[in-house]
């Protein structure tokens, strides 16, 4: 276990942030399209994001297990976010892909790793040490990867990641390609 902050937990905190943030816009875009009503208000009670350096958030004495708490409740967030609009999840994932071509906007032109890079910052899959996602092939032109989707609580996860993922891919000028069975291909090919 690290006694110190590292590379690996600013990435996580910010991964975790990241989902919390996925979570309040599905919450928000579902109030604003009238499928509920007080919805992000539910949200932000039930599962507060957490604001503020990752040195004020987390118990340094403990620093594993916080992160590990604050990625379960990003996970947990973007699930009750998804919980009352499962029915709504074709037009879910057409504003996951909106919301995926704006985070590639803002990250402007990168190359494949550095565009990968950024698409793997922007989701959870679990800590590390837990192997949910794994690197298939790492290659200049094409990088490949799988992840365990049913770790995620979110009801229609992957499809969702899925929609934000090729957005994202797509605004940015590459190939993407899911393969099935949770792996997808990020490649230069278009």
């Amino acid at each position: 276990m690290s006694a110190f902050l590292g590379p690996i937990h600013h990435r996580m905190y910010a991964k975790a942030r990241s989902v919390h943030a996925t979570a309040e816009e599905i919450a928000r875009f579902s109030d604003a399209q009238g499928w509920t009503s007080g919805h992000a208000e539910a949200l932000a009670a039930a599962w507060p994001a957490p604001q503020g350096d990752i040195e004020q958030v987390i118990d340094l004495s403990q620093i594993h297990g916080s992160l590990s708490a604050l990625v379960d409740n990003a996970e947990r967030s973007l699930a009750f976010a998804c919980a009352p609009i499962v029915d709504r999840a074709e037009d879910l994932a057409s504003h996951l892909e909106s919301m995926g071509e704006r985070a590639a906007r803002q990250a402007g032109p990168l190359e494949l790793a550095a565009a990968w890079n950024a698409l793997d910052a922007a989701w959870l899959d679990g800590m590390p040490c837990d192997g949910l996602m794994s690197l298939v092939s790492n290659d200049p032109d094409e990088i490949v990867w799988s992840i365990d989707a049913t770790a995620h609580p979110a009801v229609g996860y992957l499809d969702l990641r899925t929609a934000w993922m090729r957005g994202f891919a797509r605004t940015l000028g590459f190939a993407f390609s899911p393969m099935g069975a949770g792996t997808f291909r990020l490649s230069t090919e278009v």
